[in-house]
């Protein structure tokens, strides 16, 4: 059976973008007499990113090449959790913190941090899910506490436990809390679960310049890999032991 990776604690991007999204695969088009070209595209296909590192070396370098390696040209899967980097603020999200306590992190209510000194480090809370959805379910109705009234056309989430998917909003409905989103669901969410701004995806390794990256004097340099989605149910019929 196919592994499903975790993603190399301290290895981070700097630069992404989109290969592809939900309205571009399986995507067609006709050309009319006035030589305008009607496209038809599947709201369904699976999403894939190209992701470019910093300069490496040292440990980060290791895990970028072992986590290429561990991917085996795509029969293996990683979960990479998508952080938005124009989404919420923790003030935007209904949250009181400072930061001080953003940067410093903050420590258990023992006033002890972790093992090695370090506080844990704060996130936008978790919001519950106030109704029940179904697979391929495009609207959801989230509980209006903290953020999950506050959301708007193009904020992403996604949701809790072990739901793996980004949800991208399109158009806030007229009851608070309910939103309709792109792509539908890839899993059914219950009302006990959670949504997160903190979206987790399982992907597969389309390609890389491994090869092509130059380990100068000091750096691994101009690393990129394309990684695209595997489903919520197809994680679970082949990648989970």
């Amino acid at each position: 059976m196919a592994r499903l990776l975790s993603w190399p604690l301290g290895l981070r991007w700097n630069r992404w973008k989109w290969l592809a999204g939900p309205e571009a695969v399986g995507a067609s088009s006709d050309t009319t007499i006035g030589d305008f070209t009607q496209t038809i595209a599947s709201p369904f296909g699976a999403r894939a990113m190209q992701i470019t590192f910093p300069p490496l070396r040292g440990a980060p370098a290791r895990r970028a090449r072992g986590l290429i390696t561990a991917l085996n040209k795509g029969a293996n899967a990683v979960r990479v959790s998508i952080c938005d980097w124009d989404g919420m603020k923790f003030a935007e999200a209904g949250t009181s913190i400072t930061q001080q306590q953003i940067q410093d992190g903050m420590p258990f209510s023992n006033g002890l941090g972790w093992s090695n000194g370090e506080n844990w480090q704060l996130t936008k809370p978790l919001v519950p899910v106030a109704s029940s959805a179904a697979q391929d379910a495009t609207v959801i109705r989230l509980s209006t506490a903290f953020w999950g009234g506050l959301l708007g056309m193009g904020d992403w989430i996604g949701f809790s436990p072990l739901h793996f998917g980004l949800y991208e909003i399109t158009e806030e409905m007229e009851t608070a809390g309910q939103y309709r989103i792109w792509p539908p669901l890839r899993k059914d969410i219950a009302s006990g679960s959670f949504s997160t701004l903190y979206p987790v995806m399982a992907m597969r390794l389309m390609a890389n310049n491994l090869p092509d990256a130059e380990r100068g004097p000091s750096h691994l340099e101009n690393l990129s890999i394309s990684l695209v989605e595997v489903f919520d149910y197809d994680v679970r019929d082949y990648f989970l032991d």
